[in-house]
């Protein structure tokens, strides 16, 4: 009995969502201490050329208490915006997903209204002391604009054309720049402090944040619209007006359409980048050695590229030759995939 409440209670906070959100805090911050810890490498001085971090001194430096606290309060907020959104949802999942209903069936009304806000104080004190510890006002300012942003998306906004498919993906595209403005304050904890002038005076990390914040955007907000298309019978009885409801199906694709053509073109201008500042690395100082590090790491960021690219044409077919409820099922399972794919990809950067 108590395992079952268990296993209902990580369906309700969607635990595999949590662990996705905890994977891109982890991955953005490993690539972010990697770039910071550089400048302390130890140079050999017969060849002056010098050795990049090791794994286990870059780990040491991430899992500090700070980013543990950060990790929390984040993934409490989550989870918490997770079961407000069934608590609003269970008229319409009667309907568009009896056999995952839990809020009523599994877990009464009251205790999940009460999880959902014991998350929130929760996961707001963590950020408010995290805050404090580090003099960062940004992180306790953006875990109360989550709260709130969560509960009006799951109350009012889901329900509205396009409205809440973009707030909701712009929050998930909002979690690599938190980690950011996180380590903008974080700085001093490193030995040499000079290392954050190096990282501010170079755009190399802003520009990797950025995509893999964007890709994370585009990517779910096509998640966003597919599931509307899939939960139109349920979404009509509650009387919302989701994208497809009141524009229809086929502008709906076609609006995925648009936002597979920017996915692709953002694609194709981060693969430029990559490559060039691998040529770049070839033409600096580090070495005939260091220009193979670098381009072995690039290599498996192109493949993860290619792999996004793949999974987006074999998706695209699903919209063209399977226009059936499972079909949509299955595209955005592998758009999770994709997203899977650019999330990790600032690892091998």
């Amino acid at each position: 009995m108590m395992f079952q409440k268990i296993y209902h209670f990580l369906r309700l906070i969607r635990l595999l969502n949590i662990l996705v959100i905890a994977l891109t805090m982890i991955v953005v911050e490993f690539f972010l201490t990697k770039y910071l810890l550089i400048d302390t490498n130890i140079v050999h001085q017969a060849s002056g050329i010098k050795s990049p971090p090791t794994i286990l001194s870059i780990i040491e430096n991430v899992f500090n208490f700070q980013f543990i606290l950060l990790l929390t309060s984040t993934l409490l907020i989550a989870g918490a915006g997770n079961i407000i959104n069934d608590y609003f949802d269970v008229k319409a999942d009667r309907i568009n997903k009896p056999d995952r209903l839990i809020i009523g069936l599994h877990i009464k009304r009251r205790w999940a209204m009460l999880f959902h806000w014991t998350f929130n104080v929760i996961g707001l004190l963590l950020a408010l002391y995290l805050g404090y510890l580090i003099q960062n006002i940004y992180i306790p300012i953006v875990a109360l604009l989550s709260i709130n942003l969560l509960w009006f998306y799951s109350a009012y906004y889901k329900r509205q054309p396009f409205i809440g498919n973009i707030l909701v993906a712009t929050l998930l595209g909002f979690i690599p720049v938190y980690i950011l403005i996180y380590n903008i304050s974080l700085s001093q904890v490193f030995n040499n402090r000079e290392n954050f002038m190096v990282l501010a005076e170079n755009d190399y990390f802003l520009k990797v944040v950025l995509f893999t914040g964007l890709l994370a955007f585009l990517l779910n907000i096509v998640r966003e619209l597919i599931k509307d298309i899939i939960d139109i019978r349920g979404d009509l009885t509650l009387g919302a007006k989701t994208f497809p409801i009141k524009y229809g199906i086929k502008k709906t694709k076609q609006l995925i359409g648009i936002f597979y053509f920017l996915i692709f073109m953002m694609g194709g201008l981060f693969f430029y980048f990559i490559v060039q500042t691998t040529i770049n690395l070839m033409l600096d100082d580090l070495g005939e050695n260091g220009a193979y590090l670098f381009n072995y790491i690039n290599l498996s960021a192109f493949l993860l590229l290619l792999a996004i690219t793949f999974i987006l044409l074999v998706t695209s077919l699903f919209f063209v030759y399977r226009k059936s409820k499972k079909g949509y099922k299955t595209a955005s399972y592998l758009l999770k995939a994709a997203m899977l794919c650019g999330l990790v990809i600032p690892i091998f950067l």
